[in-house]
């Protein structure tokens, strides 16, 4: 112990040397620390307001649809036994949910048309799973019984605003046209104009009379943890059983979300790597600069008996001092980043306006966990002592003869 407190001492002593060497590396391992800190708490926001956006757009976390369900078609698919899924759910402790009817439809204004998805909802209990309920910009949402909400951009593009008429045509069932004008009752948007231009919404009896489908529900959308989703679903689809119903968990019904994040994720561990191999090679260099300069003194411990052991363990101590205040300094500029970040965000307007994945907002914060911290820390503290390795192999086998000759 007392040989341990021995190396540490000297190992300040020749940190405080070069004063401007010393701190040279402690700034690179510094940013390095800081640059992971903050990339990975940046990472981890946009992959929540990724995923955020996507299930409270129109997603949801799990979807319940009748077995051999495919998106987009024209015929209805109603699922059976309502009842059977909805004591399902809340066996489960899966209590947000809302049922939908779902239909292609085209919009008919004067001489202007546009093809929809056309949703009808329970405008309360779809406030629990998407934040549409809570951007209408104009009128109400749902208000009235045969009113219909439009997006925005959809309205200005067919010339209608609040309370003008516009004809729905869909196929009802069983397979029979159906067309009928409604009264537009309010006005929605989001921040993805391409999702508000092709999605309208009608109270969910008024979408079932207009469909011919009474008591039909096409589609339960589920909100829950995004994390436990797959569990959830497959708990969800083992209750249920898979000949009747179709049960999907995010991953599965918005696929390229999650190819999105591994390549996000991918793109970081190498972005870690490079800064860090960067941050061992300047480490490593100026450790093996200090064992040029201190060759004679190198010698004088091997003549007085310290072995490679010693010698390794000296340098390992020099390379651990300068990883720690380095860790010192560059956690706490990365924590003072990241909770300005949190705060105020970055503003990505000009980059992702159109994208599916930001219709909730563009606005990018920080999210920094305290597993992350301590795997930066952790990760920036290995490096530094690794780096030392080389360099402390190369003093413990000098030849002590030579190094003592060394001028």
């Amino acid at each position: 112990m007392k040989t341990l407190f021995l190396y540490a001492r000297i190992g300040l002593r020749n940190i405080r040397r070069n004063v401007r060497r010393s701190l040279f590396t402690i700034a690179a391992i510094a940013f390095g620390l800081f640059s992971l800190i903050v990339f990975q708490a940046l990472k981890v926001g946009l992959h929540q307001e990724m995923v955020n956006s996507t299930l409270g757009l129109d997603a949801a976390t799990i979807q319940v649809h009748a077995a051999g369900f495919e998106a987009n078609m024209a015929l209805l698919q109603p699922i059976a036994g309502i009842e059977r899924v909805r004591e399902a759910m809340t066996g489960l402790g899966l209590t947000n949910f809302a049922e939908r009817i779902k239909s292609p439809a085209l919009l008919l204004a004067g001489r202007q048309s546009s093809s929809i998805m056309l949703t009808g909802i329970n405008p309360e209990d779809e406030k629990a799973v998407t934040f549409i309920a809570r951007r209408i910009i104009q009128g109400s949402y749902l208000a009235e019984a045969d009113m219909v909400l439009l997006g925005r951009p959809l309205a200005d593009s067919l010339g209608v605003g609040v309370g003008d008429e516009v004809i729905l045509m869909a196929q009802g069932m069983p397979g029979r046209p159906a067309t009928r004008k409604f009264v537009i009752g309010g006005l929605y948007q989001t921040d993805l104009p391409s999702f508000d231009r092709s999605h309208a919404y009608l109270p969910l009896p008024a979408a079932r009379r207009f469909l011919g489908a009474e008591d039909a529900v096409t589609e339960i959308a589920v909100q829950a943890d995004p994390e436990k989703a797959s569990a959830l679903a497959a708990g969800l689809q083992e209750k249920l059983g898979a000949e009747v119903y179709q049960v999907r968990s995010w991953q599965q019904t918005v696929p390229d979300l999650v190819q999105l994040i591994a390549l996000n994720d991918a793109t970081m561990r190498l972005l870690i790597v490079i800064v860090f191999v960067i941050v061992a090679m300047g480490i490593s260099n100026t450790m093996t600069t200090v064992i040029f300069e201190r060759f004679r003194e190198f010698g004088i411990m091997h003549a007085i008996g310290a072995g490679p052991g010693g010698i390794v363990s000296l340098v390992i101590i020099e390379s651990f001092f300068l990883g720690a205040v380095a860790i010192m300094l560059g956690g706490l500029a990365g924590i003072a980043a990241c909770l300005y970040l949190q705060q105020y965000g970055i503003d990505l307007s000009r980059f992702v306006s159109s994208n599916q994945y930001f219709a909730a907002g563009h606005v990018l914060r920080a999210s920094m966990t305290a597993a992350d911290l301590l795997n930066a820390v952790l990760i920036t503290l290995a490096t530094a002592i690794a780096a030392g390795i080389y360099p402390a192999w190369k003093a413990a086998n000098m030849d002590p003869v030579k190094a003592l000759l060394h001028t």
